[in-house]
């Protein structure tokens, strides 16, 4: 059983290609044009900036639904970009800029409520843990924002999971489980997060995610007599943005 073998739509690659190759394309020109006298100089600046950059990639976490991730970056990024469009002097934002503090709360709360209200209301009050992860019939769907979670798989099989973090860390602990089907996927979306995979040295894991300025490592030692489990596969599949991406064992 595997009711999110297909989470991973092959758009959001597509997307990443497109916004990146898009990215150079319009800076390049915007810079001959620039030295052409064409564009004015403060105006490239602006369009130029880590700010723009902040923006652009946070309307693409937000089409990939990263909301709290998406939201975040598009009001830090407009936020300090306010005074170089504007009469708003440098004073504004050492005064104000905390206001990002409380609407990210504000995001958190809602977040964690929305999530509460997805899993059944009041059944698991107090166990703030399972709100963020949840395990059923070996199947793991974990979701973590501005927070931790830590989840070992008890069960007998390991039937894959969904992940997903945004500024956040995520530990799965898949050492004391098995895989019996042919093919099994972890599907990881994080942002501005880490996800740390503890899986057996003699699992035969492929790794399938797409990075963009973020890292994947595989340092499990080697299995005893280099006896790999060819019959299985433990394919991970996702999106990984300024994040890290370790496999442990």
């Amino acid at each position: 059983m595997n009711d999110f073998k297909h989470f991973h739509p092959a758009w959001h690659h597509t997307l990443n290609v497109i916004v990146v190759s898009l990215a150079f394309i319009t800076v390049g020109v915007l810079w001959i044009l620039r030295n052409l006298g064409v564009v004015d100089p403060t105006l490239f600046s602006i369009i130029v900036s880590w700010q723009m950059l902040l923006i652009l990639w946070g309307v693409v976490q937000f089409i990939k639904q990263h909301y709290i991730g998406g939201v975040i970056l598009i009001v830090t990024g407009g936020y300090f970009l306010l005074p170089l469009l504007t009469d708003i002097d440098q004073e504004w934002i050492h005064t104000f800029w905390p206001g990002i503090f409380i609407l990210v709360g504000f995001l958190i709360l809602f977040k964690k409520r929305k999530y509460r209200h997805h899993w059944g209301g009041d059944r698991y009050k107090g166990k703030e843990r399972l709100e963020q992860c949840v395990t059923v019939d070996g199947f793991v769907q974990s979701e973590v924002s501005f927070g931790g979670v830590h989840q070992i798989v008890l069960d007998p099989v390991f039937k894959g999971a969904k992940i997903d973090n945004s500024f956040g860390s995520t530990v799965l602990d898949l050492r004391k489980t098995t895989l019996a089907a042919p093919e099994t996927y972890i599907d990881i979306e994080c942002s501005f997060g880490s996800v740390e995979l503890l899986i057996p040295p003699h699992w035969n894991v492929i790794v399938e995610t797409d990075t963009t300025f973020s890292g994947s490592s595989d340092k499990r030692r080697s299995p005893v007599d280099n006896q790999i489990d060819f019959d299985h596969k433990l394919i991970i599949r996702g999106d990984i943005s300024f994040s890290g991406l370790e496999i442990k064992s």
